[in-house]
């Protein structure tokens, strides 16, 4: 008696369920380095103008502690991010410290970031960038 083995539908089988698999983890692993690459952005941005804003209230003890209030994201391939302060009459100084707390937080992921005065640019192989204060 011949068993399937030897005239080679078994492997055939093995084959197309292997290829069926690796394309299914090929495309969650698309999906999944698209948001990636966007989350890891948003949370550095939070992260640096929490940081500078801490550091700002530390070095000046006169002024209205600055919280960030949120971050939002808007946009699909030219994405917008704009941080929300809970004072809005910090000085220009303190706006660029923000900014440049952001900028290294977001080059400490690894992304490089072109610092254009009053906002950020961002530009990787997926997406482009602006970060801006509210």
């Amino acid at each position: 008696m011949i068993t399937m083995d030897s005239r080679g539908q078994l492997s055939a089988e093995y084959i197309l369920i292997v290829g069926f698999l690796l394309a299914v983890i090929l495309i969650v692993a698309v999906y999944v380095s698209d948001q990636t690459e966007q989350n890891t952005i948003a949370t550095a941005t939070r992260l640096g103008a929490v940081n500078a804003s801490a550091e700002i209230g530390i070095m000046n003890r006169n002024i209205t502690p600055i919280r960030v209030t949120k971050v939002e994201m808007t946009g699909s391939t030219d994405i917008s991010i704009v941080v929300f302060l809970s004072n809005s009459t910090i000085s220009s100084t303190q706006k660029q410290t923000i900014l440049a707390g952001v900028q290294q937080s977001i080059e400490s992921e690894g992304y490089p970031v072109n610092n254009a005065g009053n906002n950020l640019t961002i530009s990787t192989s997926k997406h482009s960038y602006l970060i801006r204060l509210s």
